[in-house]
């Protein structure tokens, strides 16, 4: 492991670490950029008080051709994930998204 590596580790904050927060991991439809977003349930939820539970709108944009892409998520009362939906990209396993790391 590198210092560069050693030092990064140090400041990143494993998946598995925050019980309340989730990544979304979306494709640009436009160039094939992954990215990995960080969304914090606590905080980033708003309350649905006409269909019940919460929803999520998160606005992203990629560095290669700044393309904005825009995520609508719904959750039930338990904040589990109900339904979802993005303009502009797509949503990607976190599998496809370490896969696109590793080509890069």
């Amino acid at each position: 492991m590198s210092l560069l590596d050693r030092i990064k580790s140090i400041f990143t904050i494993s998946a598995d670490s925050d019980p309340n927060a989730f990544w979304l991991h979306v494709r640009c439809s436009r160039c094939g950029t992954a990215l990995a977003v960080r969304v914090d349930i606590r905080n980033e939820l708003s309350a649905d008080y006409q269909q019940g539970g919460y929803v999520l709108v998160k606005d992203m944009m990629d560095s290669k051709c700044f393309n904005l892409m825009r995520a609508e998520l719904r959750f039930d009362q338990r904040r589990n994930i109900t339904s979802q939906k993005i303009d502009q990209g797509q949503f990607i396993t976190h599998a496809e998204y370490e896969a696109t790391l590793t080509n890069q």
